[in-house]
C-alpha cells in the first residue's frame, strides 16, 4: 500500500507544481507523505542503507552523521517554510529525504523521526487507501 500512496502522493504534488493557489500546508503535507511512504518501500530502506555507507566515508560512526544530516535538513526545512511561509522546493526535497534519513540515524532523534515517520505513513494508507479504493 504505500507504495500507492508514495505515488499518489508524487502525482498530486507534481500537478500542484505551478499552482500559485494552492496552500503551502497542503504541498508540504503531500511532500511529507510522499516521504514517508517512501521511507516505508523496500526502496527507502536501500536509500537509508546507500546514506550510511556514504556517511561512513567520514571519520565518525556512520550513524551520527546521518543523523546530524537530518537534523541540519531539519533546521533548513523549518526555516525555509519560516522565512516566507511557502513550501519551496528545498522544503519540500527536505520533508522527502527526512524520512530516510531517519530510517539511517542512530539516537533518540532518529528513533523519534522513525517512529513518526511510520505513524504518518500508516495514517496516511489508512486515509488514502479509503479514498482510492484500497
Amino acid at each position: 500500500m504505500s507504495w500507492i500512496i508514495m505515488l499518489t502522493a508524487f502525482a498530486l504534488m507534481w500537478v500542484l507544481r505551478k499552482r500559485h493557489k494552492t496552500p503551502w500546508q497542503v504541498k508540504a503535507g503531500l511532500a511529507l507523505i510522499a516521504g514517508c511512504s517512501l521511507a516505508n518501500t523496500g526502496i527507502g530502506v536501500w536509500l537509508a542503507h546507500r546514506a550510511a555507507d556514504i556517511a561512513g566515508l567520514v571519520p565518525a560512526p556512520a550513524g551520527a552523521v546521518v543523523s546530524a544530516v537530518a537534523l541540519v535538513v531539519t533546521v533548513i526545512v523549518i526555516y525555509d517554510i519560516a522565512v516566507d511561509r511557502k513550501a519551496d522546493k528545498a522544503a519540500k526535497i527536505g520533508l522527502v529525504v527526512l524520512p530516510v534519513l531517519f530510517l539511517a540515524g542512530i539516537g533518540p532523534f532518529a528513533t523519534a523521526g522513525a517512529g513518526l515517520t511510520d505513524a504518518i505513513a500508516q495514517v496516511s494508507a489508512n486515509s488514502f487507501g479509503k479514498l482510492i479504493g484500497g
